[in-house]
């Protein structure tokens, strides 16, 4: 199992043809994020969003995912987590999927239409300036769209059936996601910018709109590394204008991989039992 993790540093040097192919991307990619651009973000974000997220691929149609995450307001007391265990099933699998890369670390790369279905815990310590509690029941139906340049679209429709507060509230949340990968010699990432809206049925003075734009490092082949820059328009006099910077490590585990790296394991260690001299 230790085999299969691949460092993304490697002693070679970038290829021409690879520089001469991409130099337009490279350029647009180093004009968003520019050399400590994200530090320069984070230290002017209102929210800190950190998060963890697990991802265990049972066969080539199912995966668990779950998610633990968080959000720290600059200059307050004010904190919550969240945590979320989903089943996601994908279907539907297409040829254009052979134009984008194969090695991607998202679990299934190749599916056309995922749906995911799951449960979400979220609450604020009741010292804070807003507790709150709620349990989530998520939804979702996300088509994949293979666009020219091979851009990933993703159009997730994702429905919350929410009770906060004892209070049952049904939230949609349409979002548009692009995904661009792309390599050097020396590392693997893939750059992503969306727009989702929040449409809060029978409340719309809390309806939000949120873009953001973000780089996700493929650090091995089971970790990815993901930073982003969000933020939310302003929908007074309820939604506030909100600048959040966020971190999220990612883990991509396989069923059949860990499987084999248990049994070559113990055959390993059975091996070397029956070689030990007896007595």
């Amino acid at each position: 199992f230790e085999q299969s993790y691949v460092p993304f540093i490697k002693a070679r040097k970038p290829s021409a043809t690879f520089m001469l192919r991409h130099q337009w991307t490279l350029r647009l990619i180093l004009l968003l994020f520019p050399l400590g651009a994200f530090g320069q973000l984070a230290r002017t974000a209102q929210e800190i969003w950190p998060a963890v997220d697990l991802y265990y691929r049972i066969n080539p149609k199912w995966r668990v995912y779950t998610t633990f995450s968080g959000t720290k307001r600059d200059a307050s007391s004010y904190t919550d987590g969240a945590v979320g265990v989903f089943a996601d099933y994908f279907a539907y699998s297409t040829l254009l999927s052979q134009k984008f890369w194969p090695d991607r670390s998202d679990s299934l790369p190749g599916k056309f239409v995922w749906f995911r279905f799951g449960y979400q815990y979220s609450a604020a310590a009741p010292s804070s300036e807003d507790p709150f509690k709620e349990n989530m029941i998520v939804t979702e139906a996300n088509p994949r769209f293979y666009l020219p340049w091979k851009i990933l679209l993703t159009a997730k429709n994702r429905f919350d059936w929410r009770i906060n507060n004892d209070q049952f509230k049904i939230r949609y949340r349409p979002r548009l996601t692009f995904e661009k990968d792309l390599r050097t010699e020396y590392l693997f990432f893939t750059a992503t910018a969306f727009t989702e809206y929040f449409v809060n049925f029978g409340s719309s003075s809390v309806n939000r709109l949120r873009t953001q734009l973000g780089l996700e490092i493929r650090v091995t082949k089971h970790i990815n590394y993901e930073v982003f820059w969000n933020h939310q328009f302003a929908n007074e006099p309820e939604i506030q204008s909100v600048d959040a910077f966020g971190m999220s490590l990612k883990v991509y585990l396989d069923h059949k991989e860990m499987k084999h790296a248990f049994h070559s394991k113990k055959s390993k260690k059975a091996a070397q039992q029956k070689t030990t001299p007896q007595g």
